[in-house]
């Protein structure tokens, strides 16, 4: 597994606490809903050009300036400035992830004509919030720094009801790993990628592809979702979900079916157009 912890920070929860209260009366951005199962969102706290209605994620190569929601949070401006060389900075968001949602599995980057180093830093989470990148299972610790391989197939979910909030920083593509995190402790010895996941078996997999009976362009996108949910409770590739839901739609004959699951596969994991939506 590429994706590693960089550090740990200790965070001032009453600090936290403060500007925790101010982004839950905030505006989150449903931009790159798309990517979600479940209520999945976020809001910039820097970007290319400091407006808040600047969404959408492009290579570009200066220093992110502050949105005016960014600017409303010292603690967390304080965060980035202390870990991170902020003129490497490209992007910083709140991600939030709320109960029984998840990514879709994917690949970032496809639509850009370039990467960044993608970090996430925990502000608040439990024990069930996962990531995934491809066939591992991992949770990130609260106040630790990880680099996320966004470069492969990869998800992240929250089965809790309380929601799971990462710092995710975008950071200037050809920077070396070890400069990325400063100020930061070393990482605890825990186990960050123990799988207490299912075995995967026959009898499941025939179980799943028995979705071929029902599935309709009426419950397609619900059918993805529990698709897509399988693998942080099952002992399989995050990308297996792909090939069950072509399996599904071949059993079941319907031509649309068949070309909105190679359409979906096409999108997260092998090729999409800037700016390209997928609908579904």
């Amino acid at each position: 597994m590429t994706t590693r912890i960089l550090g740990v920070v200790q965070l001032d929860q009453r600090r936290l606490t403060d500007d925790l209260a101010v982004l839950a009366k905030s505006n989150f951005s449903s931009e790159y809903s798309d990517f979600a199962c479940g209520r999945w969102e976020f809001c910039m706290l820097r970007n290319q050009s400091g407006k808040q209605e600047e969404q959408r994620v492009v290579v570009h190569e200066t220093p992110a300036l502050a949105t005016p929601l960014g600017q409303s949070l010292p603690y967390l401006n304080e965060l980035l400035d202390n870990h991170f060389d902020r003129d490497s900075i490209r992007y910083a968001r709140i991600i939030r992830i709320s109960e029984n949602a998840c990514i879709i599995p994917h690949r970032d980057y496809l639509e850009l004509e370039g990467k960044f180093i993608r970090v996430h830093l925990v502000l608040d989470t439990n024990e069930k919030c996962s990531n995934t990148e491809e066939n591992n299972i991992f949770h990130m610790g609260r106040g630790e720094i990880w680099f996320l391989d966004a470069s492969l197939p990869h998800s992240a979910g929250c089965f809790s009801p309380t929601p799971r909030l990462h710092l995710v920083v975008d950071i200037e593509g050809t920077r070396s790993l070890e400069e990325v995190a400063i100020n930061v402790e070393q990482p605890s010895a825990r186990n960050a990628t123990v799988d207490t996941r299912k075995e995967w078996t026959d009898e499941t997999l025939e179980s799943v592809l028995g979705f071929s009976e029902i599935i309709s362009e009426a419950n397609y996108r619900e059918i993805v979702a529990i698709l897509a949910k399988l693998h942080f409770f099952h002992k399989v590739h995050c990308v297996d979900m792909y090939g069950w839901l072509k399996e599904i739609c071949r059993r079941r004959g319907e031509p649309a079916l068949i070309e909105k699951a190679n359409s979906l596969e096409r999108f997260y994991l092998i090729d999409r157009a800037a700016g390209e939506v997928m609908t579904y």
